[in-house]
């Protein structure tokens, strides 16, 4: 079987949305939205979290590390998809996120803090993975990345309201904890998943084919001449994008307040801006992939990401810096870029267990390392915008590897061959 070999038939690529696509669009764009939210809360809660338990940077960097690992852990559930479905997998992962994200309200310490949400960034990864898996393999060739990209602008909503939500947040007694009872909102929408979600055509019927694998025999599967490398390729890129995404984003509340001086109400308008700006660089991907090809998308985005991130870390002005930032939100579309591709790279059996092995097991190292490194660097370099600065040339390297190790899959059908 080759990349992208499908036998069960797909629509022609002429093909308009119906209901039922949009439908599905809706309700996954929905669970993304919280994705979004949850990464975005998880790095504007640091501050005043290392605050109330008093944490260096370094021991919240060590944090972030450890909560990220759950991410690699998705790796196990986002594989089952492959044997028992996407949409009881998915509902499973947003049902129980939602529970996590509930229960961090409970934290008392870093430690417990960094136990709940590994869990619940583990049924998170697995949500998300699912919901641009179950997009790729339903919607047709021509309208898949801006289908895709419509997703990571809702992500990108999600992203900017705790920003919006952080100053009144502060101001009740539950403080930093009130996000994340908002995090839990998609636990109500667990049974319209359960009643209009459908399951994606291409799953059902190959699951007649399907095969258990163990963990190595995948491996080896995904090693074969034809797939190694795409296979190579996707875990390296995955794992310089979230190296460099993490890089930019994480430890951007705690540089705004300790270092330029933010105050809550500079985040409520810092919200405004990123509400207006920031899902347009979702769509801006759907579209340019679409348009000009998976490959030149990852390209300028990942230019762009290293660019404005150290631009942003050696800002001082008020407009610079939230100008700035607001392009690196944007510059989270390479997100959609590369989940597109990762699904389009492989063939249906091994599909999600390739999103696993590639996004998860081996790339998501980049989001366990990145606030690792960061935190470790800011004593010996003297800040936060330095050791970003550093490590912002990080992103570059995603340019030679995919014009080396990636073909282009735009227009690719799922269920044939180049």
């Amino acid at each position: 079987m080759t990349a992208g070999a499908d036998r069960p038939h797909m629509p022609d690529s002429n093909e308009k949305l119906t209901r039922s696509h949009v439908v599905m669009i809706g309700l996954l764009a929905f669970v993304v939205m919280f994705e979004g939210f949850d990464i975005s809360t998880t790095s504007v809660v640091l501050p005043y979290l290392g605050e109330e338990f008093g944490a260096t940077p370094a021991a919240l960097g060590r944090a972030l590390g450890i909560i990220a690992i759950g991410a690699i852990l998705a790796f196990l559930t986002i594989r089952l998809s492959d044997r028992f479905g996407r949409k009881p997998v998915l509902i499973f992962a947003a049902a129980g996120f939602s529970l996590g994200s509930l229960a961090t309200v409970l934290s008392d310490s870093v430690a417990s803090y960094t136990a709940i949400q590994f869990v619940a960034r583990l049924l998170m990864v697995t949500q998300v993975a699912l919901a641009y898996i179950m997009v790729s393999e339903t919607i047709p060739p021509r309208l898949r990345g801006r289908a895709n990209g419509l997703l990571g602008a809702c992500g990108s909503f999600g992203a900017a309201l705790p920003f919006l939500l952080l100053e009144p947040a502060l101001a009740t007694a539950w403080g930093w904890r009130l996000l994340f009872v908002v995090g839990a909102i998609p636990l109500l929408a667990t049974p319209l998943l359960i009643i209009w979600l459908s399951e994606t055509p291409i799953w059902k019927a190959g699951k007649a084919n399907w095969q258990h694998s163990s963990i190595l025999a995948e491996l080896r599967l995904l090693l074969r001449p034809e797939l190694r490398s795409s296979t190579i390729t996707m875990s390296l890129l995955w794992l310089i994008i979230n190296f460099a995404t993490s890089v930019s984003a994480l430890f951007f509340t705690q540089y705004a307040v300790t270092e330029r001086g933010w105050v809550p109400a500079d985040f409520t308008a810092l919200a405004v801006l990123g509400l207006a700006g920031t899902s347009s660089g979702f769509l801006l991907a759907g579209f340019a992939m679409d348009l000009i090809g998976r490959r030149w998308t990852i390209t300028v985005f990942m230019v762009m990401l290293g660019a404005l991130t150290q631009f942003c870390y050696n800002a001082q002005s008020w407009w610079a810096i939230a100008g700035s930032f607001v392009g690196l939100q944007a510059m989270m579309g390479v997100w959609v870029a590369a989940y597109t591709i990762n699904s389009e790279l492989f063939p249906t059996a091994l599909r999600g267990a390739a999103n696993g092995w590639c996004h998860n097991l081996l790339g998501r190292w980049g989001v366990v390392t990145a606030p690792w490194i960061l935190g470790a660097l800011v004593a010996p370099l003297g800040s936060i915008g330095a050791a970003a600065t550093v490590l912002g040339f990080v992103a570059y390297l995603a340019v030679p590897l995919v014009w080396i190790g990636l073909p282009e899959t735009r227009a690719r059908k799922l269920d044939q061959p180049d």
